[in-house]
């Protein structure tokens, strides 16, 4: 397993993708199609308020937040926070346990 370095590198999602096309010979424009359509298929899933869940790598849900009473940084004047749903991933336990077992 490669050493970690001290700041992580970010994949971007051609990265992803180039990647995914050199590991499995499928023709980039096809994993390109493939990946869109799983974005957009958890997009939607989460736009229902409904859940993904990827056994070995988590869950996709929304989860809803209380409507709040907030402060503005600069003015400290009260700002009321409506109610509202944001998406959120909980890892899976096999994940997690992956993760933390990285050498450091």
């Amino acid at each position: 397993m490669a050493e970690l370095k001290d700041k992580a590198k970010t994949k971007t999602k051609a990265d992803v993708v180039d990647e995914i096309a050199e590991r499995t010979g499928v023709m980039r424009r096809d994993v390109e199609i493939c990946f869109e359509s799983l974005i957009d298929l958890i997009t939607q899933t989460l736009v229902n308020r409904d859940r993904i869940e990827i056994r070995g790598l988590g869950v996709f849900k929304t989860k809803k937040r209380k409507e709040r009473i907030a402060r503005h940084p600069k003015t400290g004047a009260k700002v009321e926070v409506p109610e509202r749903y944001v998406p959120v991933f909980k890892p899976s336990k096999i994940l997690k346990e992956r993760v933390e077992n990285i050498k450091k």
